[in-house]
């Protein structure tokens, strides 16, 4: 079945009712276990940890040669995803999510704060998807309910052009064979003809990011500068738009980043920032709130391209020959049930269900 991302939530509600409240996430990629799901206490109950991913990465990569090995998914990229689905969120994010409540507030007293404010994006938080998460976010990180609409955020187009430049390289035949002959699971090598490589992918995501933040939040963007290969050239340029954007249209900006180094590029153009900064240690447990563990499973099915819940047989696949960059945007996931599978019917009766509801309602325009 070839799915929105939220019918994952849908996967675990069927597992969970099925008596199969306990799963284990697997990569097919690296045949590893990832982590472990207690779905009855909405608990992570293990993460893989370093030394064990890093075995299997090995085993993976040294069968490969240099380009390839360097495009299978690193503990790193786990803990990017545990980040990015707000598992592991920002150390400061309650200083954020006050900047972001005191926005709304000034949004709603325009005479008191004729000069509104907005916040700039950077693009390492787009990889990271954290505006269009934080809207699900909940108790679990700390983040009470507020109108999007009330924030505005500024994308700079330079940001938007990183994203598109690193939509490049696809798997050809050679990488395939390459990759069936390092993999247990040779239908996964198979599946990846003509597909993008993993930077690729995760810039598609963040394309998505963009996507979600135009539809959810009071966006627009700061266009201008010229784009450079060095990377410290270009984080200049783009804080240079940024600060042309601020005289033009007479606006505050508070300028967000994961890079400590950008900030000075803010602080030489007079723009205001704060720095995101993340936890570094993954834990050993983790109590999450629901809704982003859709967002972890469809994180990972991208970085993995497919995963396993064990113990129910179903796949999710992030990545597939013939997905279009359509079907990123919509942020689409494949999920395959066994035949046979306790779950089989339940799935198909769900789909027909959710099918049936979208044809008649305008479930987009509903938030």
């Amino acid at each position: 079945m070839e799915v929105d991302k939220e019918f994952i939530t849908v996967v675990l509600n069927e597992s969970r009712m099925a008596g199969k409240g306990n799963l284990i996430v697997r990569s097919d990629l690296l045949d590893v276990d990832l982590l472990a799901l207690d779905l009855d206490h909405q608990e992570v109950q293990w993460v893989a940890r370093e030394g064990e991913y890093d075995e299997a990465h090995g085993r993976i990569a040294s069968a490969l040669g240099e380009q390839l090995a360097r495009d299978i998914p690193t503990f790193l990229d786990l803990r990017e995803a545990l980040q990015a689905s707000l598992f592991m969120p920002p150390t400061n994010l309650d200083a954020l999510m006050a900047e972001i409540y005191r926005f709304n507030e000034r949004r709603g007293d325009p005479y008191r704060f004729p000069r509104q404010m907005c916040l700039g994006i950077d693009t390492n938080l787009l990889y990271r998807r954290l505006f269009s998460r934080l809207l699900l976010a909940g108790k679990g990180c700390n983040v009470r309910s507020f109108d999007p609409q009330k924030v505005q955020v500024l994308i700079p187009s330079m940001a938007e052009e990183e994203l598109s430049r690193r939509v490049g390289r696809k798997y050809d035949r050679r990488d395939v064979e390459e990759l069936r002959r390092a993999v247990r699971d040779r239908t996964v090598a198979d599946d990846l003809f003509n597909c993008l490589n993993k930077n690729g992918r995760k810039a598609l995501n963040g394309q998505a990011e963009v996507v979600a933040l135009k539809q959810r939040y009071n966006c627009w963007s700061a266009q201008g500068g010229s784009f450079v290969d060095d990377k410290e050239a270009r984080d200049d340029e783009m804080l240079r738009s940024v600060a042309a954007e601020m005289f033009e249209q007479r606006v505050d900006v508070l300028f967000l980043t994961n890079d400590d180094k950008t900030r000075a590029h803010a602080n030489a153009h007079k723009v205001p920032s704060l720095l995101i900064s993340y936890p570094y240690e993954v834990p050993t447990t983790i109590s999450y709130d629901p809704w982003l563990m859709t967002e972890l499973l469809y994180d990972l099915s991208i970085l993995h391209t497919s995963l396993t819940l064990k113990g129910t047989g179903i796949r999710i696949k992030g990545e597939w020959m013939g997905k279009t960059v359509d079907d990123y945007r919509n942020e689409k996931v494949r999920v395959r049930v066994p035949d046979g599978s306790v779950l089989s019917d339940r799935l198909a009766r769900d789909m027909r269900v959710i099918s049936a509801i979208k044809s008649r309602f305008p479930w987009k325009e509903i938030r």
